[in-house]
């Protein structure tokens, strides 16, 4: 739309070239580089204006008393930029509807320094030369409540006022983090300021990409960063005021818990499936959006060994009845209701037009179920995202039908399964769930497009790529609580680009292929894949690729865990010469790389935690407890809960060993009287909540002790 300029224009300050103003007046202009304008944008239209700048097609540049820019270019477009006004607020009388490349030119033109009242005729001579050399921006700390009131509509920032009094947990991570610039990931977003305190030039992955309700969350969050954490270059920050402390009734599912326990799950899901419904509801209505999804996956626990699957594990139990307990315990507290309970938490936020590049894919079996989940990166923020996509092999067919339907699976209208996962995707209308699951638009083939990815890597910014151990260890550190974290799907896939990797062997009672790979300080991340009869080349390609035979190994990809204080990656895709997804591994993989390798026994490195090992005891007891139920435990439940407690005891854990003998009292009393369900549970959350603390706090010591 054209916009003339106003009658009333100011007169045009009298500013000569090359002053120090450029930076002080229009600090948002300063920092925005082409990455950055690229955020702002998309990189076709920063590409296109690069080019046209090179060849000489250049503004002259006047500054406004009210430090308004106006750029006029020799074919007579003028383009005014408000100072306080994000790029899609300036004004320009191009025809472009929306977005157009003459102010990024003019951003351009003013980061190489130049205001003039005349046409420059010396073009801009390279568009690969590095940009200009400023300081650092003032971190968005700085920035006022009036600049959030001058940016922001009143109801949005009145929503993120609200949205900050309930509880929030917000990471801010500064340039020394790795991060392009300074920047805010929120549970629903993620907000890169490129320019510091001049929040007009900050970018948001949601829909309305600047001046929404999240760039005034990243301010706040930073604003406590800056008061209690200034050189620390990660910090996870709490908002939120004492009165936002919830009352949650966890009458609901402590009583959930009783019926597991009473019934066990052997006995199917309808012993208890009236408490599940009761729990669910009292969750849903209180918003409680991590809670929800908690007993949701208790649910599919349940049901999963009914249905005899292949993804059901009795510590899953345990594990989930320690997450329901922490929710509900540390979620009281005042201004935590978010971040471990998810009160408020959207259940989707739609989002921008999304770069996504594809960085992994696994396929789970369970009978002739199939789920495929791809991790896709928003290459501008390095969000991780994931896709779900279930598909069916019919029971009677065989190898060669499940690669053809495979490879025939679309995850949208034109948009093959096999593609994307060694390539890069460009979406739009798309939506991101509370978990980080991403929905695409499926109505139209041209809100998906697909585009080819080289594997480079590199660019990828922290906490998604790593190339140190001891970074890991770090980021572990920053969210001890592994239970109460966000419920994120892709919280444990990462990225790591090793120095070398070496020390490969096959174990062929395991049917595993193991190697290191070792960062350039020496330390180990041990990588290792087992046989899976619906991957089957996944194994003989990972062989081939650790000995060497597709280049050098750049970046490996997939979910991490940890043996002690060893990381250990299970490996979803290598980016050599090439990037090859495993799960995808072509047909004519080498079928002999696997007896090439040298024969072995899986190791550890590092020797057994006697701790560690207690603690995986009494998990293991308190999830007999709800697969069994406590009448039909097995005989030797009561002996091994008397010498696990014991060990406790010794080791030095006498709260965790009590609660244990506690809970084994109780549980003798049900099974011989019958009552007693309701101390029962809450005996058991105690114990399983204690477990789980005393595990964290060791996971902590140990990489402390390490660094």
């Amino acid at each position: 739309m054209t916009m003339p300029p106003p009658a009333d224009q100011p007169p045009a300050a009298n500013h000569t070239p090359g002053s120090p103003l450029h930076a002080s007046v229009r600090t948002d202009l300063i920092h925005l580089t082409p990455e950055a304008l690229t955020q702002l944008t998309n990189a076709g239209l920063v590409k296109r204006a690069q080019r046209e700048y090179a060849a000489g097609y250049q503004p002259s540049l006047t500054l406004l008393d009210d430090a308004t820019l106006v750029a006029e270019f020799p074919d007579g477009i003028t383009t005014r930029w408000p100072a306080g006004r994000p790029i899609a607020q300036a004004q320009c009388n191009c025809v472009a509807t929306s977005m157009c490349r003459h102010r990024i030119i003019a951003a351009l033109r003013f980061r190489d320094g130049v205001i003039s009242e005349t046409p420059t005729t010396t073009p801009h001579t390279s568009t690969t030369a590095p940009p200009p050399q400023q300081p650092d921006p003032p971190s968005p700390g700085q920035a006022s409540d009036a600049l959030l009131a001058a940016l922001l509509a009143p109801n949005l920032l009145a929503h993120a006022a609200k949205v900050r009094d309930a509880g929030l947990v917000v990471q801010t991570r500064r340039r020394q983090a790795g991060e392009p610039c300074d920047t805010a990931r929120l549970p629903a977003a993620t907000v890169r300021f490129w320019a510091g305190s001049a929040i007009e030039a900050a970018r948001c992955d949601c829909i309305h990409q600047s001046a929404c309700e999240h760039v005034a969350l990243g301010v706040w969050a930073f604003r406590l960063a800056d008061a209690h954490a200034p050189a620390q270059a990660s910090t996870a920050v709490q908002l939120g005021t004492p009165a936002s402390a919830l009352h949650l009734d966890s009458a609901p599912y402590l009583a959930l818990l009783a019926t597991l326990l009473q019934h066990g799950v052997v006995n199917g899901p309808a012993a208890s499936a009236q408490a599940l419904s009761v729990a669910q509801t009292a969750a849903r209505a209180s918003g409680a959006q991590w809670l929800e999804l908690t007993l949701l996956d208790m649910g599919n626990w349940v049901t999963a060994y009914t249905a005899r699957s292949a993804r059901y594990a009795i510590e899953t139990g345990a594990d989930l009845a320690a997450e329901l307990v922490l929710r509900l315990k540390q979620g009281a507290a005042a201004g935590q209701a978010k971040a471990i309970l998810g009160v408020g938490q959207p259940g989707q936020v739609a989002l921008d037009s999304l770069r996504l590049m594809c960085l992994g894919a696994r396929t789970e079996r369970d009978g002739p179920q199939r789920l495929t989940r791809l991790v896709l990166a928003d290459v501008d923020t390095g969000t991780r995202m994931v896709l779900m996509h279930p598909w069916q092999v019919p029971a009677d067919q065989g190898e060669a039908a499940e690669a053809a339907l495979r490879a025939q699976t679309r995850l949208a209208p034109g948009l093959p399964m096999r593609a994307l996962v060694s390539g890069q995707l460009l979406a739009q209308q798309a939506k991101r769930l509370a978990d980080g699951q991403v929905q695409l638009s499926r109505t139209r083939t041209s809100h998906n497009s697909l585009l080819p990815q080289s594997g480079d890597w590199s660019p990828l910014p922290m906490p998604l790529k790593h190339t140190r151990v001891a970074d890991l260890r770090h980021e572990r550190n920053l969210h001890p609580h592994r239970l109460t974290q966000e419920r994120r799907a892709a919280r444990t896939f990462t990225v790591f680009s090793p120095h070398r990797v070496d020390d490969v062997l096959y174990d062929p009672y395991e049917q595993t292929v193991q190697c290191v790979a070792y960062d350039a300080d020496g330390e180990p991340l041990l990588v290792r894949r087992s046989h899976e009869t619906h991957n089957r080349q996944a194994l003989a390609l990972l062989a081939a690729i650790a000995s060497g035979a597709h280049g050098p190994v750049r970046h490996l990809s997939g979910t991490l865990r940890w043996l002690d204080d060893l990381p250990l990656l299970e490996p979803w895709s290598v980016v050599c010469n090439e990037l090859l997804v495993l799960d995808f591994a072509p047909s004519d993989t080498r079928p002999d790389a696997l007896a090439s390798l040298p024969l072995g026994q899986l190791h550890q490195r590092v020797p057994r935690n006697p701790l560690l090992a207690a603690l995986d005891m009494v998990r293991a007891l308190g999830g007999a407890v709800l697969h069994h139920g406590a009448a039909q435990l097995p005989g030797s439940w009561q002996a091994d809960a008397a010498t696990a407690a014991a060990q406790l005891h010794a080791l030095g854990l006498t709260a965790l060993s009590q609660a244990l003998t506690l809970t084994a009292r109780h549980v003798s009393t049900f099974a011989s009287q019958g009552s007693g369900g309701a101390a029962l549970a809450d005996q058991f959350a105690r114990l399983m909540g204690l477990r789980q603390l005393h595990e964290d706090a060791l996971a902590v010591l140990r990489s402390e002790t390490q660094a």
